[in-house]
């Protein structure tokens, strides 16, 4: 079964250089068979050839974290320079070492034109929060509370505010895929701005119903660079579609009244929008109708972002839910959850604790606790002693995480889990019921 997806990005701002930072290998942002947990809660791949192809996530209290490889998925921490939560990034599609852009809260501001490794936290303009954002070679566009519209030229540098005619909160835009200027916004209350001079004056095509919000636009991207159809989705489950660059709007059928808060198409039929309640509604006729895939059952939680990262081998799906990441390959139909870190408390000795549920069905949290930094490694063995797999493989801080084992592809019977850290060793015993 092969998954044609992708994500929601956002943001930027301008001017004085505060500071940067290069990335690190992040102790908390742990392989797990390519599921990671952190912080973060948006995605924004990028491609620029099968050696180098990365993926970045942003999310609360500053956090970037960056992936690099080709099929073995390792996430890297960089420094964005701020304690401010990121609501999202934006990497501009293009074949060349494209500019990276990331804001959030406060008018918030972090770009990078080395594809991550390096960023420079900008003073604001404004202290809206920000959150959409969309850029070609030439310009950028952040939109945020309170209508706020920022118009960016060389490379995220310099900014400056634009009217957008409105006070309602803004939450995306995106840069049509014809040229000619065309840009669209959305945000609260069915509200739709319009732009067809590169965004310095703005027309509103609004809807009449206000009591929907909506959070996403499709955006273009390297796979998918001349999109030929708008997309919007948001509140009550609704999608809307324009087939006229943004002049008129037509609703389509979800199937879900969940609130949908992102959406991505990696070509012109095939697509993806993802919310509340572990929402994922799937497409492969251009946005016309949308259904369900069993592939996503494990997943809960309110689905911020959901992303396509491309890879030399395979593609991976990865989504967020605002606490965990979770990255699934598009020939399994195998969802893993990732690692929780519980508490940063230091623990007096180092713990695996029994695993719960148990006997479980096909999902079980393993709780272990880490007393020093440590090299944490957990296997799973089958009743024969057998090595099946490797949940745990990486460097800790202190204190107390939670990692989910899902075994829908093992059969029933008596597993057992090893944790390793240090001279510490320890084993137990679960049960798989089916």
């Amino acid at each position: 079964m092969k998954i044609r997806l992708f994500a929601v990005y956002f943001l930027l701002v301008f001017s004085l250089s505060l500071g940067f930072g290069s990335c690190s290998e992040d102790p908390n942002a742990v392989l797990i068979n390519f599921i990671h947990y952190c912080l973060s809660g948006m995605w924004a791949p990028g491609d620029m050839g099968s050696s180098n192809i990365f993926t970045i996530a942003v999310g609360n209290n500053g956090v970037i974290l960056k992936s690099d490889g080709t099929d073995t998925i390792h996430f890297f921490h960089c420094p964005s320079v701020t304690t401010q939560n990121l609501n999202g990034l934006r990497i501009q599609p293009t074949t060349y070492q494209p500019l990276v852009i990331a804001v959030g809260n406060n008018g918030t501001i972090t770009r990078s034109s080395d594809i991550g490794e390096t960023w420079i936290s900008s003073s604001p303009i404004t202290s809206a929060n920000l959150y959409g954002v969309d850029l070609n070679n030439s310009y950028s566009y952040a939109v945020g509370d309170n209508g706020t519209i920022l118009f960016g030229q060389n490379g995220g540098a310099n900014w400056m505010l634009v009217t957008s005619g409105t006070t309602r909160n803004l939450k995306a835009v995106s840069i049509s895929g014809i040229g000619g200027g065309v840009l669209v916004a959305v945000g609260e209350k069915g509200t739709i701005l319009r732009t067809t001079d590169s965004g310095l004056n703005w027309s509103n095509v609004s809807l009449s119903d206000t009591t929907v919000n909506f959070y996403s636009i499709t955006q273009r991207t390297r796979q998918n660079f001349y999109i030929t159809n708008y997309l919007i989705a948001g509140s009550q489950g609704k999608i809307y579609k324009s087939t006229d660059n943004g002049v008129t709007w037509i609703l389509k059928n979800s199937g879900t009244t969940n609130t949908l808060r992102s959406i991505f198409f990696s070509g012109n039929d095939s697509g993806a929008v993802s919310g509340d309640n572990g929402t994922v509604r799937m497409t492969t006729d251009a946005g016309e109708t949308w259904f369900s895939d069993p592939y996503f059952n494990n997943v809960t939680g309110s689905i911020t972002s959901i992303s396509l990262m491309p890879r030399s081998a395979r593609t991976f799906t990865a989504i967020s839910n605002n606490t965990k990441l979770y990255v699934a390959s598009e020939d399994t139909n195998l969802v893993i959850i990732g690692i929780k870190n519980i508490s940063n408390a230091i623990p007096d000795k180092f713990i695996l604790e029994q695993n719960f549920p148990n006997p479980f069905n096909p999902v079980t949290s393993i709780v272990f606790k880490v007393k020093q930094n440590s090299d944490v490694n957990i296997v799973i063995f089958d009743v024969n002693g057998r090595e099946i797999e490797t949940i745990v493989n990486n460097r800790f801080t202190t204190g107390t995480y939670s990692v989910d084992w899902n075994a829908a592809n093992f059969s029933s019977g008596v597993y057992f889990y090893q944790m390793t850290a240090g001279n510490f060793k320890e084993t137990r015993k679960m049960i798989l019921t089916k």
